[in-house]
């Protein structure tokens, strides 16, 4: 790192001309800011003991406690190792001397100790994918499996029934060999629902303060508003945490990464949403430029060959997005809608039951109303001269008696979350309507809301919607 950024000291202290965005020349003084890095890096980073924070001095027996410690700083740091090799005559002694500051004892001299206007400390970040999901959720998770043994827990969460964006684990958690990131997310989703009954009501407020901390220190956003809630979710842990101490769960709380969220607040507050220095991002970047080119490769000198490939998909990426150019340009009188609009509900090319009697449709339980709801429907696309009131349409015979209905639709609708790299992912879903059978006494019957007003796209469920769609036309 010091080789890396060394170019950063002299850049800095004289700045460096740059040219913006508009083709203005100004003089940059650039400063290390950030450090993006999981729990071993910080730690190596800012030469901190292992096990400690690298942000406060609070020590490794006493993380649990609600407020954080006093801030470390680079000139603190720097002091500790100076002292040790000023009164150290070897290099054990150097070593205890560090650790008895919780200090790291292997480093000499810091890559960042000349970098102008830089503390490393208060520029280490929170760490979503390391901190929340790959540790404090993981930590929940075994606790909960623990509580009500693992298999318990398996036949709780197979017996969830399927919804729309949250992944039903049917064979359970604990036959996962390895557990990503995206499988913590959804384990998240599903989480309080296989504790209630089970775990006290204490337990129950600790994990939904914990989830809501989780969520919340997602925003995409953040003002006063929104850090109080995040603030209260973690005021809201801190007062039940408790109880997994009284249950045997863990001897303590001292645990780094439930220590971490402490600071969350205050990073934001400095550095924004944690968006902007999330490492699953950086994670991503392994399937992009390591995994997929080792696949492409032969296995064999396969260095050149991944270079190779990757150079070929940035020329492929680079040529599709000319061509994209070029049809909005063409294109560019249509409205926007004819352009971007995607199909996002398919039905299969031929109909589970064709040519299906209205009278016989109208026997299955829920669809007696059938051909009222369709003249009404049709009504409505009628022509304005032609349109009459829905109490008229009623009175008109349907001009067919047989239609083809379906069971199910599918869904292709952009994520409701981004991916790693910050894309919109394509998700698949389907809605079933299958009404109960001699073969299948329960049916299936999911449930869509739909929003039909202009604030559709909002976090919660408001205007006009219609509930339970119970046949597939």
């Amino acid at each position: 790192m010091r080789f890396v950024l060394g170019p950063l000291i002299q850049a800095g202290k004289k700045g460096v001309y740059m040219t913006g965005g508009n083709g203005e020349v100004r003089n940059v003084y650039p400063i290390l800011a950030c450090y993006v890095a999981d729990f071993p890096e910080q730690c190596l980073v800012g030469c901190t003991k292992y096990g400690t924070c690298p942000k406060c001095t609070l020590p490794a027996k006493d993380l649990e406690n609600p407020e954080p410690g006093l801030p470390r700083s680079k000139r603190w740091t720097l002091d500790v190792i100076k002292n040790a090799m000023q009164t150290s005559k070897t290099e054990n002694q150097f070593y205890k001397q560090c650790m008895d500051k919780d200090v790291s004892g292997s480093i000499y001299e810091p890559f960042w100790k000349h970098f102008p206007y830089c503390d490393i400390h208060k520029a280490i970040t929170p760490d979503i994918l390391h901190q929340l999901y790959q540790g404090v959720l993981k930590y929940i998770i075994s606790w909960c499996q623990t509580l009500m043994t693992p298999q318990e827990f398996d036949a709780r969460l197979q017996a969830l029934p399927s919804a729309y964006g949250v992944r039903h684990f049917k064979n359970g958690f604990s036959v996962l060999s390895q557990i990503s990131g995206p499988e913590r997310k959804n384990m998240a989703k599903v989480l309080l629902g296989c504790l209630v009954g089970v775990v006290a009501k204490e337990g129950i407020k600790a994990v939904r303060a914990l989830l809501d901390f989780i969520y919340i220190a997602q925003y995409k956003s953040h003002d006063d508003q929104t850090l109080g809630y995040l603030q209260g979710a973690l005021d809201e842990f801190q007062k039940h945490k408790k109880f997994f101490i009284d249950v045997g769960l863990c001897e303590d709380l001292n645990i780094p990464k439930f220590h971490a969220i402490l600071h969350y607040i205050e990073s934001i507050k400095l550095f924004g949403t944690t968006d902007n220095y999330n490492t699953e991002a950086f994670e991503h970047f392994h399937i992009d430029f390591a995994k997929e080119g080792w696949r492409a490769s032969n296995q064999r000198d396969e260095f050149p060959q991944m270079i190779n490939w990757l150079s070929q998909q940035e020329k492929i990426s680079m040529f599709d997005n000319y061509l994209e150019w070029l049809d909005s340009q063409k294109h560019s009188t249509k409205p926007p809608t004819e352009l971007h609009q995607k199909l996002i509900i398919q039905i299969a090319k031929y109909p589970p039951h064709p040519g299906r009697p209205i009278s016989m449709i109208e026997q299955l339980p829920g669809a007696h109303l059938f051909s009222r709801h369709l003249k009404e429907y049709m009504n409505s696309y009628l022509i304005k001269h032609s349109c009459t009131s829905n109490a008229h349409a009623r009175l008109y015979d349907l001009p067919f008696q047989c239609i083809d209905y379906f069971t199910q639709f599918k869904f292709h609708p952009n994520s409701l979350v981004d991916d790693y790299d910050g894309q919109d992912i394509e998700e698949n879903d389907t809605v079933k309507a299958i009404h109960p059978s001699p073969q299948n006494p329960h049916g299936h019957m999911d449930t869509v809301i739909v929003s039909t007003g202009d604030e559709k796209e909002a976090v919660s469920i408001n205007g006009k919607i219609l509930f339970v769609i119970f046949m597939i036309l």
